[in-house]
């Protein structure tokens, strides 16, 4: 596939979609000098292109009460018309979060929200029934955090900020109203407060206010922009890495490294297939290949193996375990 080359303007506006694409036009026409009209065209022109998949709102679920499963399967006879219907019975679970096609030792991963390692099983359970026949082998991952950094090597920036979801929090102070406006967040995070008011039955300051409480309680942690990498010459690569010994200070040391490489989009801190994850987006097999040696080389007696795979197609991104399955949002620019 040819990729897209994006010009100057396109990547300054990315870039602030980047940051939080939450931001009102107007905000994004001021910092990158443009009209908002021409922003608004381009965003579209974008969004058109299959460039930006969407926007979201990442919530860290840990503060609502739900932990992070993931299974990971390597499939056996299986037709392409099979695989589709795994996929599209995965995608209509609630409770899963997360598709991702790969090409590696396994050919999908799959990302569940549960309360507890109880429910999952439930989960789990009914997968198995229904499909397990499918599956040569699946592992299971239970995640303690997982970190989202910028796109850093897009825009030859340097925000290396993070944000965080997982962990072991006390639940947050939310009821029902809140619940059904993260719902909308989770599927378009530009719904102006005037439409998700219509849609929840509250006024647009009342959502404001919602919204900033959400915010500031780190029940939202961050206002994704889902830009689809591949689409202009990246690749994107899940690594998992074993180590020869597993402690605190070390994986610590191991995030910080990642954390300050431009090409590193997530960190998955997690128990079951590696000690660490990751996931990087490059040009080619070679970046990966420098990438995953100067790693070595700044952690010799710790690495003990890494394991690259492929990601390519993402099928599923919500960041709730309930989505709305009414007044489903568009995708397109709003002109707030």
């Amino acid at each position: 596939m040819k990729s897209t080359i994006l010009d100057t303007k396109d990547k300054r506006i990315l870039l602030e979609l980047d940051r939080n694409s939450r931001q009102p036009i107007s905000m994004i026409a001021k910092k990158v000098g443009l009209s908002k009209e021409v922003v608004n065209y381009r965003m579209k022109r974008l969004v058109e292109k299959g460039i930006i998949q969407g926007f979201h709102a990442v919530i860290d679920t840990s503060g609502i009460g739900y932990k992070i499963y993931r299974l990971f399967i390597k499939f056996q006879n299986v037709s392409p018309a099979i695989e589709r219907e795994i996929t599209d019975y995965l995608k209509s679970l609630n409770s899963v979060g997360w598709i991702a096609a790969y090409e590696g030792f396994y050919d999908i991963a799959v990302l569940f929200w549960a309360k507890d390692i109880y429910e999952f099983r439930e989960i789990y359970d009914k997968v198995l029934d229904k499909y397990g026949k499918y599956f040569q082998e699946y592992y299971i991952s239970i995640v303690l955090h997982i970190y989202h950094f910028k796109h850093n090597y897009l825009f030859d920036s340097k925000d290396y900020s993070e944000a965080v979801i997982g962990g072991n929090k006390p639940p947050a102070d939310i009821d029902e109203l809140d619940i059904e406006i993260l719902k909308l967040l989770a599927e378009d995070a530009r719904s102006t407060t005037l439409d998700i008011g219509k849609k929840v039955g509250a006024s647009p300051n009342t959502v404001k206010y919602r919204i900033k409480k959400l915010v500031d309680s780190g029940v939202i942690v961050a206002f994704n922009t889902m830009i689809d990498t591949s689409q202009i010459g990246y690749q994107h690569f899940k690594v998992f890495l074993k180590l020869h010994t597993v402690n605190k200070q070390i994986i610590n040391q191991i995030i910080e490294y990642l954390r300050l490489n431009k090409n590193t989009i997530y960190i998955t801190d997690a128990i079951g297939l590696a000690d660490l994850e990751f996931e990087i987006q490059v040009m080619n097999s070679m970046e990966l290949h420098n990438m995953l040696r100067g790693l070595k080389t700044n952690f010799p007696d710790v690495i003990k193996d890494c394991k690259p795979g492929l990601v390519f197609k993402e099928h599923r991104i919500n960041y709730l375990p309930f989505p709305s399955e009414k007044n489903k949002t568009s995708s397109k620019p709003s002109s707030k």
